[in-house]
């Protein structure tokens, strides 16, 4: 289990070991990016479960970030005073919007939601001077 208090931001984060041009590649087939996923929440659920006692407290999650699965990474961060604020994006260069509560990653990519994993979508808009992203970012884990 890695410890967020090594790394510099006092979180560790891990990105996905494949080339952007080739996961985000429109002729990537869709199979592959759904076990990507899949990996990823059991990846995370492998982390909750060998957290030893000092560690209980670390809360573990990925993101998964839609159209550009490049983005995705697993996180852990120390506790869950981290979350405080952490999900209101609302400024001139970020916004993240909640999804509908109809919308639902784990059925629309058919993927299954390991113990009691929680789930949460995001409209991610990005503005940055002559740079405007829209997307979809959500978590799983170990969420407040």
């Amino acid at each position: 289990m890695p410890n967020p208090d090594d790394y510099g931001l006092g979180y560790w984060h891990l990105h996905l070991p494949f080339s952007q041009e080739y996961i985000d590649s429109k002729k990537t087939p869709n199979k592959l990016r759904r076990e990507i996923m899949q990996e990823l929440i059991e990846r995370v659920n492998h982390l909750i479960n060998i957290k030893s006692k000092e560690q209980r407290d670390y809360c573990i999650y990925a993101t998964i970030s839609l159209p550009n699965l490049f983005d995705s990474q697993i996180v852990a961060i120390p506790d869950k005073s981290w979350f405080d604020g952490f999900f209101e994006r609302n400024s001139a260069e970020q916004k993240w919007i909640p999804l509908e509560s109809e919308r639902n990653l784990i059925k629309e990519w058919n993927l299954v939601l390991i113990s009691d994993l929680k789930v949460r979508g995001f409209k991610e808009i990005i503005s940055d001077d002559d740079f405007i992203y829209e997307g979809e970012i959500w978590f799983i884990g170990e969420l407040t």
